[in-house]
């Protein structure tokens, strides 16, 4: 027996009206959300304070570079074990273990300001960061989770909307931590973001679902790292993660060449981050009608590398550096990103269906750990590079080798689509199915297929005996 023609099945699935969110299903989305708004206020309220102390106590910029640092590397480690075995632990003991674990270090960090000596502030300070991080790599892993198996139909745009709130936390972190430290000094911040974490978590113990909790089998990464398809857009997160991480260290020291003092910089920062916290449900929302992943994040990452070669502007350009490009560039920085970044989440999820995956939460949080670890390992690499290629060269050149990066990840992808797609005979069978091993599919000869297009149907094909 043939397989079915996806083509088919997509215009099936397009003609079907999508139902309509329930109350419980908006009760569950408020409750991710503000998981997501507190781990990211959790990264970012101590940014104003936390140096000056810290230096006062003798430790030294290097150091407390690495304490920011630390918390994105140990997410990278951890969100994939978590993501492997979150079916045997349960999606909502995972997320809200963790969420309490973050938010209890939030206030044990709090009180790191009563320690004197150096070498302790600072072993202290590792150790606090590293159990908060695994906590808000559990929280986010499980919500990510349970968000796409409460979502079937909506992945993409949910993951927008909570890339947007994810924007809120890691903007409202700063002058909420600066305005608590004047009110309270070094603790209240700590202690404050703690105890509203602490009551969310209970205000999520009624809302979330029990999720994976009657499954006995953990998802299979060795499986997942099989898909030829999966390299690819795990370094396309990495590099739009990367990218947006290089400039926190950088952009402020580019942007005062032009006179810009530190309140018109701050605005400048909102620039590309609002617009990234705007756009990107709009990317999710047309990711989940259109299914066109591929095509989305091969113009994202098109745009990404026009927009980074603006920034300096590259010495590549000939361009004059002048302010209204570099302020043109950033604000379509944060629309091109989230235009390559906001697809990527839905994509894993069809071909992961395509290559056999069942649609289930083993496959769900597989897939959710192994985005956010990507996206974590991005955000660490990316101020660290930046930093580092800045000092050695300067902003344009540094700017110039990230466009480079962007370059490649749509190259990458590009090659993955003609691979995949055959200049347009039809996505390419899968080499291996991993619900029946034993047998392989019958070859797609459907002349129809457009190029780069996305399999969209969640009936798989059929696999036919040799």
């Amino acid at each position: 027996m043939s397989p079915e023609d996806p083509t088919q099945n997509q215009d099936v699935n397009a003609d079907t009206p999508k139902p309509k969110l329930t109350r419980h299903q908006k009760l569950v989305f408020c409750g991710i959300a503000a998981s997501y708004v507190f781990n990211l206020m959790s990264f970012s309220i101590m940014a104003p304070f936390f140096p000056i102390e810290a230096k006062a106590k003798g430790v030294s910029s290097s150091q407390i570079g690495l304490i920011f640092a630390l918390f994105n590397f140990v997410n990278f480690v951890a969100s994939p074990i978590f993501g492997k075995y979150l079916p045997v632990l349960g999606a909502k003991f995972l997320f809200l273990s963790g969420a309490f674990v973050s938010a209890g270090c939030n206030v044990l960090f709090g009180t790191l300001d009563w320690i004197d000596d150096e070498q302790t502030f600072l072993i202290f300070c590792y150790v606090i960061r590293s159990v908060e991080a695994c906590g808000s790599a559990a929280s986010i892993t499980a919500s990510m989770t349970i968000a796409a198996n409460t979502f079937p139909d909506n992945m993409a745009q949910m993951l927008g909307i909570l890339e947007s709130f994810s924007g809120i936390g890691f903007m409202a972190g700063p002058p909420l931590g600066a305005l608590f430290y004047g009110i309270g000094g070094y603790p209240l911040p700590f202690f404050a973001l703690g105890g509203i974490s602490i009551a969310t978590i209970i205000v999520n113990f009624f809302l979330l679902p029990s999720v994976g909790v009657d499954e006995t089998e953990t998802g299979s990464m060795k499986n997942m790292f099989l898909i030829p398809a999966f390299y690819p857009l795990a370094f396309g997160v990495i590099v739009g993660s990367a990218c947006l991480g290089f400039l926190d260290p950088t952009l402020s020291i580019h942007l005062s060449t032009f006179g810009l003092n530190p309140s018109q910089v701050g605005v400048a920062f909102l620039l590309i981050g609002g617009v990234y916290a705007i756009t990107s449900p709009i990317w999710g929302y047309l990711a989940d009608k259109t299914k066109n992943t591929r095509i989305m994040m091969i113009l994202g990452f098109y745009v990404s590398t026009i927009c980074y070669l603006l920034l300096g502007p590259s010495p590549l350009t000939n361009l004059p550096s002048l302010l209204w490009i570099v302020l043109i560039a950033l604000g379509m920085c944060g629309l091109s990103l989230s235009g390559a970044l906001m697809p990527i989440f839905l994509d894993l999820f069809i071909t992961a269906r395509w290559y056999g995956f069942p649609d289930d939460i083993s496959t769900q949080s597989v897939i959710s750990g192994l985005f956010y670890s990507c996206f974590s390992l991005g955000a660490f690499i990316g101020p660290l590079l930046g930093g580092v290629m800045v000092d050695k060269y300067s902003f344009p050149w540094a700017a110039t080798i990230f466009a480079g990066a962007n370059l490649t990840a749509m190259l990458l992808i590009c090659l993955l689509g003609l691979w995949e797609w055959r200049c347009g005979r039809g996505r390419r069978p899968p080499w291996i199915r991993f619900d029946v091993p034993e047998e392989k599919p019958q070859e797609n000869d459907n002349e129809t297929e457009p190029l780069l297009r996305n399999h969209v149907n969640t009936t798989e094909p059929e696999a036919i005996k040799t």
